[in-house]
């Protein structure tokens, strides 16, 4: 069996609050639910996901603040959600919120429920 190797650069944190989602193309945006996020990205609770390497501008509302990402999908689940992998923060503030959010969310106490998603 082969051994899984975790690629991912920064510590994942579980949140449940909400995201709005604007492809590039111009679709018509929707809303999304975070399950959890890190420094380099997130993984969004949606039935419509985007495809995979589609650019996409985030609207995360969390802890009272507004974070401004875009980023690329980067796994895509029909009917469950995609993986955001983020590039650039469009508001000099946008970075900064993200780390308090995740600092906030590294904060909480750690529960022992598991993620049924495969991401």
């Amino acid at each position: 069996m082969a051994e899984y190797t975790e690629r991912r650069r920064h510590p994942r944190y579980p949140c449940d609050t909400g995201v709005q989602f604007l492809p590039e193309n111009g679709r018509a945006g929707a809303w999304g639910t975070l399950s959890d996020i890190s420094l380099g990205g997130c993984y969004i609770y949606t039935f419509a996901p985007l495809p995979t390497g589609q650019t996409v501008a985030l609207l995360i509302k969390a802890n009272g603040k507004e974070i401004n990402v875009s980023g690329k999908t980067v796994s895509s689940h029909p009917g469950v959600g995609m993986g955001i992998a983020f590039e650039v923060f469009p508001q000099k503030d946008g970075e900064a919120n993200l780390q308090a959010f995740v600092d906030h969310l590294a904060s909480q106490p750690k529960t022992n429920v598991q993620s049924s998603v495969f991401h």
